[in-house]
């Protein structure tokens, strides 16, 4: 995916904004920043490094909503895959003489400030933040990650799943179709009936309960 023309000329675009004639980071090595993303919400710190090593944090925003928001939310629909998901967390690097970078994590990559406290926004997720996202970007039981099933453990959630024979996230006995960019949400849900389909929630009882 790193060579997808979306990413290149995404990874352009903070380059110019960054270091252009008029460019927040004139003079500096380096910006980068760390935006993590849910349904839900999204959070994000950056910082710039100078030339002497010095590291200068971006406390306000600094690319454009277009060339940042609006890009990283089309590079996940990009990234979603049926059944396997997409990512969470993505590091932004960006120079004023060579190309960007783009790293993708299947997971929250949060930290703290030098006070210890989580930066403003971001904290670890709750299952209901995990089931929302599985909502939106299903997958199936084996591609959600131990760390997730914990979650869902801990708060007794069972989790929204990607059913492949039908192309469908199935949550709550109800059923949506599930397209290359996630759920489909201009369509109705339909209702599953258990007791013609008992297979169905028979992976999620066996991650939750081991049964």
């Amino acid at each position: 995916m790193s060579d997808a023309p979306l990413i290149i000329q995404g990874l352009a675009r903070l380059q110019q904004e960054a270091f252009g004639p008029s460019g927040f980071a004139v003079g500096m090595a380096s910006a980068s920043a760390t935006f993590v993303h849910h349904v839900s919400g999204t959070s994000w710190h950056g910082s710039m490094q100078a030339e002497s090593g010095m590291c200068f944090m971006a406390g306000e925003r600094r690319f454009s909503r277009e060339a940042w928001n609006d890009w990283l939310e089309e590079c996940r629909l990009l990234a979603y895959r049926r059944g396997a998901g997409t990512w969470t967390t993505a590091e932004v690097a960006i120079f004023p003489d060579r190309p960007g970078q783009l790293q993708l994590f299947d997971e929250e990559r949060l930290e703290r400030d030098p006070d210890g406290d989580w930066y403003p926004g971001e904290h670890p997720s709750d299952a209901n933040v995990w089931a929302e996202e599985l909502l939106h970007f299903p997958r199936t039981a084996d591609n959600i990650p131990e760390w997730m099933w914990a979650a869902f453990r801990a708060e007794d959630i069972a989790p929204p799943l990607y059913n492949p024979e039908l192309r469908t996230v199935d949550w709550d006995n109800r059923r949506r179709p599930v397209t290359d960019r996630g759920t489909d949400f201009t369509v109705e849900p339909t209702v599953i009936d258990p007791s013609l389909e008992p297979g169905v929630f028979a992976k999620i009882s066996k991650k939750l309960f081991g049964a």
